[in-house]
């Protein structure tokens, strides 16, 4: 178990906060993969590792949540449950609208245990065997995996990293979109962090409308952005387009991965349809009672999650700056997923993989686990306690001290 110092309650903006996240909680024996896992995915981990790896948080539920889940089970019997009431739909299109000003087709919302689930399905609905689904790289993995395991193949367009930034290059993507039957879209964009902008977001369904391409839209880290960064759901600019299908969830939004509850919308009948028939899916009543608390009650928990993250951020910047300036590093516009480069140390990806595992002991993510265009890139997931985030830059910075 990582050992840590204790740490002061943070503040936001000068203000004490009215939620805890710099808690810092024993997650062994409780099945944790970030923890637990974690050494059937790198045997040569320290034993004291530091798990900076799989986006889930090391912040506590939001208490509105867990106070929900203890109310469904003080009911004493967990029995079969579906969504039968209006609750938690309203829950999710209120959420909807009071963040983005977006009123999310209700009618052709369905329920799956997961994004990664759900893009499976919409990919075997929307295309045929051996079709071509192009993706953006460098690509959260599952992605490729999705695409091959469904014996689709996968296309690429990579993006442009300029003046500091990542860029969709149209030209190659509309290229691209000529052969393809299906666009797995990602935004705002994991491993990157980029949040699209409107015009680009109008630039990608106009190449696709003009492809007869499909898009699904992975939307799933929509709710964490750094402050004053705009995102804009894509369904909401195109309500009238339904070759565009949309999936969301609170699991990233409230650290609710394991209730395994996502909403997905399908605006396309024919499609909406074939899913209903296809794939059914009973909810757990806990996340049933998570997912309406969530949204219903947990804005003010996600505001400071938000500003918690952003000081994280800053953090890193800074100490990236003063101790480790051979690191290539720009603050994400969204996701809690720092993307960082490390070509500057001028070592092969391996050996730097080996000096993050080995010596720093600490458990990132880094090239060949993007699909492609992921070359000197590391990505590390900054959403735990500042305290534990300490430690691990400077056992990264020890370790990378005579390189």
């Amino acid at each position: 178990m990582v050992k840590v110092l204790k740490n002061k309650r943070a503040k936001g903006k000068g203000m004490e906060m009215k939620y805890n996240f710099d808690e810092v909680i024993d997650r062994y024996d409780t099945n944790s993969v970030k923890y637990e896992n974690a050494k059937e995915e790198e045997p040569d981990l320290k034993d004291d590792f530091i798990p900076l790896w799989i986006a889930d948080m090391d912040f506590a539920c939001p208490p509105e949540v867990i106070k929900a889940m203890h109310e469904r089970l003080d009911r004493k019997i967990l029995g079969y449950s579906d969504i039968l009431d209006s609750k938690y739909m309203d829950a999710v299109k209120n959420w909807m609208y009071m963040h983005y000003e977006w009123i999310p087709p209700m009618d052709h919302m369905v329920i799956s245990p997961g994004v990664v689930p759900a893009i499976s399905n919409l990919i075997q609905l929307l295309t045929d065997e051996n079709d071509k689904v192009l993706i953006l790289t460098p690509a959260y993995k599952p992605f490729y995996s999705a695409i091959v395991n469904n014996k689709r193949i996968p296309i690429y367009s990579s993006l442009i990293y300029e003046d500091k930034k990542y860029k969709l290059d149209f030209e190659n993507l509309e290229r691209q979109l000529q052969d393809a039957k299906l666009f797995v879209f990602c935004s705002p964009h994991n491993p990157t962090g980029r949040i699209w902008t409107e015009e680009e977001l109008r630039k990608v369904v106009a190449l696709c409308e003009k492809e007869s391409v499909s898009i699904i839209c992975d939307e799933i880290h929509q709710d964490i952005h750094r402050e004053g960064k705009q995102y804009i759901p894509l369904m909401k600019l195109f309500p009238e387009k339904n070759f565009i299908s949309t999936c969301t969830a609170p699991s990233k939004t409230f650290n609710m991965a394991g209730n395994h509850l996502s909403n997905i919308f399908i605006p396309n009948n024919d499609i909406l349809k074939k899913w209903c028939d296809k794939f059914y899916y009973l909810p757990n009543p806990l996340s049933i009672a998570a997912t309406e608390a969530a949204y219903s009650k947990g804005s003010e928990w996600v505001k400071e999650l938000n500003m918690y993250i952003d000081k994280n951020f800053e953090f890193i910047k800074n100490f990236f700056e003063r101790y480790m300036p051979k690191v290539q590093f720009e603050i994400p516009e969204g996701t809690y997923l720092a993307w960082f480069n490390m070509k500057n140390y001028g070592l092969s990806d391996k050996d730097v993989h080996d000096i993050f595992i080995k010596d720093a002991g600490v458990f990132i993510e880094g090239a060949g686990m993007f699909v492609k265009d992921d070359e000197d890139w590391i990505r590390m997931n900054i959403a735990c306690p500042k305290v534990i985030l300490e430690q691990a830059l400077n056992r990264m910075k020890d370790a990378f001290a005579n390189n």
